[in-house]
């Protein structure tokens, strides 16, 4: 009981703060300043975090970020079930989506159903996600990837991998050092 209160005040405190970094511009010095200020909202965090104004984290508490991570313009970041970590050297896109649970349905509805499935998304050091790309849940991506724009990946992708489509198959390699 005691988790659940500590993790409700951090979002609380969270979701105030990120009403202020709103209001700063989408370039690099504020990009570098919202980092730094939701950094003691997240579960693990390393330096060089930059996120884009209007990203939306939610659930930060079950979020990691590992060095020189970028999170782009409006994306939706929910971590509510299993978590998300990012390794290093992450970039996303603009409006990437990611979330941790899935509804399930039961007695015919989604929306009141008690149950949910839930898996920890982990994205590979220096993965590119590309924009308006979705994650589900339980999802790993390997170091060095790229998932294109608009892909929704259902599966894990392996080291390296060129992703796209719906759902997302393996299109390409991508070429080291190119």
């Amino acid at each position: 009981m005691g988790n659940l209160i500590v993790e409700a005040l951090k979002e609380i405190g969270y979701h105030t703060i990120e009403i202020f970094a709103g209001l700063w511009p989408d370039y690099y010095l504020g990009n570098r300043l919202r980092g730094l200020l939701y950094r003691p909202f997240l579960k693990r965090c390393g330096q060089g975090l930059q996120i884009s104004i209007h990203a939306k984290l939610a659930t930060p508490c079950r979020i990691e970020f590992g060095k020189d991570v970028y999170i782009g313009f409006g994306c939706w970041l929910n971590g509510l079930g299993g978590g998300i970590i990012f390794d290093d050297e992450v970039m996303l896109g603009p409006y990437v989506t990611m979330v941790a649970g899935e509804h399930l349905c039961e007695g015919g509805s989604f929306r009141f159903a008690k149950k949910c499935k839930s898996g920890l998304i982990r994205i590979g050091k220096g993965t590119w996600i590309a924009a308006h790309a979705t994650i589900t849940s339980g999802v790993s991506i390997g170091k060095g990837c790229l998932v294109a724009a608009n892909a929704v990946v259902t599966k894990d992708v392996p080291d390296g991998a060129i992703v796209g489509g719906v759902p997302a198959k393996i299109i390409g390699w991508v070429e080291k050092d190119r």
